[in-house]
């Protein structure tokens, strides 16, 4: 075994910045603000993407809400609402950067501010 197995999270702070990067805008929002966005403001969020302008009206259309869209897999927005690829993995790593903000920001009230060091 190599010794990536052992430490599988080892990158993720990278990774996390690079995210942070590629989708500008995301980080600092959090899940549970998301949850309580309404269509439309979904579909504002979706329009602020690169590349992704087009689609918004589409998660008008299939109703989606802050609480729908913290749900969605990347299958359901690829194979179900029908968005090619690219546009698809931007917005479906922004749904992921939205729920490991909202697990970050749970531990680190737990922890203190301390713990991010």
């Amino acid at each position: 075994m190599t010794s990536m197995s052992t430490h599988p999270f080892r990158d993720l702070p990278l990774g996390w910045e690079q995210h942070c990067k590629l989708l500008p805008g995301v980080a600092d929002i959090q899940a549970s603000q998301v949850a309580r966005w309404t269509v439309d403001e979904v579909a504002e969020f979706v329009q602020s993407l690169l590349g992704c302008e087009e689609h918004a009206k589409c998660f008008k259309k299939e109703q989606i809400d802050g609480k729908a869209f913290l749900l969605l897999t990347q299958a359901d927005i690829v194979k179900v609402m029908k968005i090619k690829l690219g546009p698809a993995l931007k917005i479906y790593n922004s749904i992921l950067m939205f729920r490991n903000s909202q697990d970050v920001t749970e531990d680190d009230v737990a922890s203190g501010p301390e713990a991010r060091r």
